[in-house]
């Protein structure tokens, strides 16, 4: 199931983790939701990819139909995407942007995955919310604070450097409900203790004890949780419920 570029391009900075034992654990979780989200969509139209990267999952999409914008801030990893998936629109953003390059209620579906530090950002989900079509489903990853593997980098919480497991996911998933979001699928990963370079013949058998003791639901104190959820239309507020007394 692991999506892989075989074309002749050495693989970037993010590819060759992905080629390690823990990255291809990683990477069949993340590439089972975005396939699950694209089997709800029924009909691929456009989608979004924020940090493509050499667009390895925007062309698992584009291979499946999906019209294809995808984001980068490495001008050279955008190339790379570009030279991969030549119809797809291919942005250099800025790194300090706080606009996705989209119109409103543009896209179908929108990727986020391992862009740990803007998912959390409250200005990206306000983005995400206003590119996103009603119906239309966002896949993304959290880095969550409430996990052991934040509770290693301590020293760094109480300094206030920490770039990742910056919040909590129970409380950033009851704002995206909210916010009218209702989430489809949700895996907690990362349980077990390898670093993202791990080649440890180990991974296949911890990873497996992680699904077989149920980790992968405990999503609420998961490291990392892979999610699909989707922005269902706004409710029409009842016009006679401010005349009830």
């Amino acid at each position: 199931m692991n999506a892989q570029i075989h074309d002749g391009i050495p693989p970037l900075f993010w590819e060759e983790y992905a080629e390690q034992r823990w990255g291809q654990y990683i990477s069949a979780i993340e590439e089972k939701i975005i396939r699950f989200a694209h089997s709800q969509l029924v009909t691929p139209t456009t989608a979004l990819e924020i940090g493509a990267e050499g667009g390895r999952w925007s062309k698992l999409l584009a291979d499946l139909g999906w019209r294809m914008t995808c984001t980068e801030i490495d001008p050279v990893a955008l190339a790379v995407c570009q030279q991969r998936i030549p119809d797809s629109r291919c942005v250099l953003v800025d790194l300090e942007s706080r606009d996705l390059p989209c119109g409103n209620n543009s896209q179908d579906l929108i990727l986020a995955i391992e862009v740990h530090e803007l998912v959390e950002q409250s200005w990206f989900v306000d983005e995400v919310g206003r590119v996103l079509k009603d119906g239309g489903i966002f896949v993304g990853v959290f880095q969550n604070k409430h996990s052991w593997r934040a509770a290693l980098n301590l020293k760094s919480m109480l300094q206030g450097t920490m770039r990742h497991y910056t919040a909590g996911y129970l409380p950033w998933k009851r704002n995206m409900m909210g916010r009218g979001y209702r989430f489809l699928r949700e895996e907690g990963i990362c349980w077990m203790p390898f670093g993202r370079r791990s080649n440890s013949i180990f991974v296949k058998p911890a990873t497996h004890l992680e699904q077989l003791l149920g980790l992968r639901q405990l999503t609420s104190v998961s490291p990392w949780i892979v999610f699909a959820a989707i922005k269902e239309p706004a409710r029409p507020s009842d016009p006679g419920a401010s005349n009830e007394r």
